[in-house]
């Protein structure tokens, strides 16, 4: 009777390779939450920026079909109903600073939407309104 070799894996091997797999992803499947985590962070600044631009072009909008007077100094906080509840908007129209970039013998106020979430700025857009 000869004795032929066998080609394979004895269970020692194969649970050892299985062994060193289920380390080895340990890592990465940490990464995974990490990801879906900072896509929901992402999303939340996204929408926030959205927001915050369509308001400003509500701004702007005003400014043109009414003139510069439409658009009067304070503050405002809108309220923002269904998926957008979270957010906080709110437009702060100033008079600028003195030496602030408004031209000579113009009329300029300081228009900043900021929005938040979380109680946290995840968007804000800064823009000046001219009167010549």
């Amino acid at each position: 009777m000869t004795r032929t070799s066998q080609h394979g894996f004895t269970l020692l091997e194969l649970v050892m390779v299985i062994m060193l797999v289920a380390l080895a992803s340990i890592p990465i499947l940490g990464q995974f939450s990490q990801v879906s985590g900072s896509l929901l962070v992402d999303e939340v600044i996204q929408t926030a920026a959205q927001l915050a631009q369509e308001r400003a072009e509500g701004v702007l909008a005003d400014r043109r079909a009414a003139g510069y007077v439409a658009v009067p100094t304070g503050t405002t906080n809108d309220v923002l109903s269904g998926a957008y509840a979270p957010y906080n908007r709110t437009v702060t129209v100033t008079q600028p600073p003195t030496g602030g970039g408004c031209a000579a013998g113009a009329t300029c106020k300081e228009v900043i939407v900021s929005v938040d979430h979380s109680g946290k700025t995840r968007a804000e857009v800064t823009f000046i309104l001219v009167s010549y």
